[in-house]
């Protein structure tokens, strides 16, 4: 058999054209599978990094939340320990409010003792004053002859007066005094009255308080005893006698605020109703009846501001109305009428300094002009007015201004004003410094300053000046303490 060998023979065309295609296929299938393979491959990869980067996100917020933790924890220590601090503080603050209740309620019971003791002390020194009275009188109806009586009221006092200390030759003389001397009551009233028979004594502060309290001086006997108790506590009020049945009060301090009421005393039956209101609050202010139908409230403080306001007082109607303006304001000033014409207005405080100036108010028209100066500055001064003369010589008299602060200290000097000249002399001194004190009229030629305040002590003493040598001796002493009180001869 012949061999036969296929490429020799060759194939037919159409076959050999298939066989190609074929090849040719199986070429383009071998190249696809190459193709994804490599995206596939690049795929993977993405994968691969995305998983990667998630893991480390969660691996860095596992350290946030860590962390997060941790900043807790020691936040909720701190919290705890400050809570821990503030129970303890509020431990120590319980203990310290019990140990301060505990302390208040012993001095509570220390400042009740004291009150008793006072008390005990002024019962004792009004019992010793009774019996030395009665001694006194034992003896006096001993002495005198039969059928003659007891001396009911102290003998006048000397009738010439030697010049003042520290003064010229213009120092008035005084006139003798007859039996039908009169002397005008304190700053009260123009018109004259009868001799007083006893000084109301109101209000004041002793230090812890400010008084309701009120205290009678007898003049027959130089003695204090309790008087009517008035609505509200008042220091730093002003007093006035409208008549021989009415004594005004007016304003002052309670020891909260200041006062716009007042309180009307019957120094007869020493019964207390209130008065009319003022239009202002007014404490520290001065007040002087000016006629037979006005009063005048004069300055003051309202607790935001010193006072140049007045307001007068209808003595009909009782109701009060607008007054004069003053040039000055002056809280803690004093006033007194000078004669029927003629009021003046005396130091204070005008909320920078303390004053030396005075104001004349002229009563016919109203109006307030310069006064004299005094040589101190004296704030929550008093003063008094003494007509030794009166009968002879009814322009004469003697304007005293006692004690008061200069800004620094409490003064014991005094001040004369000559009315008739106008012009103020030093007067004698006190025995004891006195600011806030108060001053009445005894006599014709005597006057009584009460209480006060020396810098240190709220005061129960007064003083008695005699005009006739121009000396001061010791008073009677009140029951209380009392600065910033006020006094009223009836």
């Amino acid at each position: 058999m012949n061999g036969f060998r296929l490429e020799e023979r060759g194939l037919p065309p159409r076959l050999e054209a298939g066989v190609a295609a074929g090849s040719n296929g199986a070429n383009d299938l071998a190249g696809g599978g190459r193709r994804w393979q490599e995206v596939g491959g690049e795929d993977e990869d993405a994968l691969s990094k995305a998983r990667l980067a998630a893991q480390a996100h969660l691996q860095a917020l596992r350290e946030h939340m860590d962390q997060g933790a941790q900043a807790y924890q020691r936040l909720e220590s701190v919290v705890f320990m400050t809570a821990e601090s503030v129970k303890s503080d509020r431990r120590l603050l319980n203990e310290e409010k019990r140990a301060f209740a505990a302390e208040r309620q012993q001095l509570e019971a220390a400042r009740e003792g004291l009150c008793r003791e006072r008390e005990e002390f002024r019962q004792a020194r009004e019992q010793f004053e009774h019996e030395r009275r009665n001694l006194q009188q034992q003896q006096q109806q001993q002495r005198a002859p039969a059928g003659d009586g007891i001396q009911s009221t102290p003998p006048m006092p000397k009738t010439s007066a030697p010049m003042l200390q520290g003064t010229s030759s213009r120092a008035p003389a005084q006139a003798s005094v007859s039996s039908a001397t009169t002397v005008q009551l304190g700053s009260g009233g123009p018109s004259t009255l009868a001799l007083p028979r006893r000084i109301l004594v109101f209000g004041g502060f002793d230090g812890q308080a400010d008084h309701r309290s009120t205290e009678v001086l007898d003049l027959s006997s130089m003695t204090f005893s309790l008087g009517p108790t008035m609505g509200v506590g008042r220091s730093g009020c002003a007093v006035a006698a409208l008549d021989e049945r009415r004594v005004l009060v007016a304003g002052g301090f309670d020891g909260s605020r200041s006062l716009d009421t007042t309180e009307l005393v019957d120094p007869l039956t020493l019964k207390v109703v209130p008065g009319p209101c003022m239009a202002t609050r007014r404490n520290a202010c001065a007040a002087v009846r000016i006629d037979e139908h006005r009063l005048l409230v004069i300055g003051g403080s309202d607790d935001a501001s010193e006072l140049d306001s007045t307001e007068l007082l209808d003595l009909e109607t009782m109701a009060f109305a607008q007054g004069p303006q003053m040039g000055t304001r002056r809280n803690a000033c004093a006033a007194s009428l000078l004669d029927g014409r003629r009021l003046l207005v005396i130091g204070g405080s005008d909320g920078c300094s303390d004053l030396d100036s005075t104001e004349m108010l002229d009563l016919n028209t109203m109006t307030f002009s310069p006064g004299p100066r005094m040589g101190t500055r004296r704030n929550f001064c008093a003063t008094s007015l003494l007509r030794p003369g009166a009968v002879t010589a009814p322009g004469a008299g003697l304007l005293l201004v006692f004690g008061g602060s200069d800004g620094s200290s409490s003064l014991n000097s005094t001040e004369v004003l000559d009315v008739s000249e106008l012009t103020f002399m030093p007067g004698p001194h006190m025995g004891t410094w006195r600011s806030g004190c108060a001053a009445a009229v005894l006599g014709p030629e005597q006057l009584l300053v009460v209480g006060g305040f020396d810098g240190s002590n709220h005061l129960e003493t007064t003083e008695v000046l005699d005009v006739s040598c121009m000396s001061f001796s010791s008073g009677p002493r009140l029951g209380t303490w009392r600065s910033g009180c006020a006094a009223a001869p009836c």
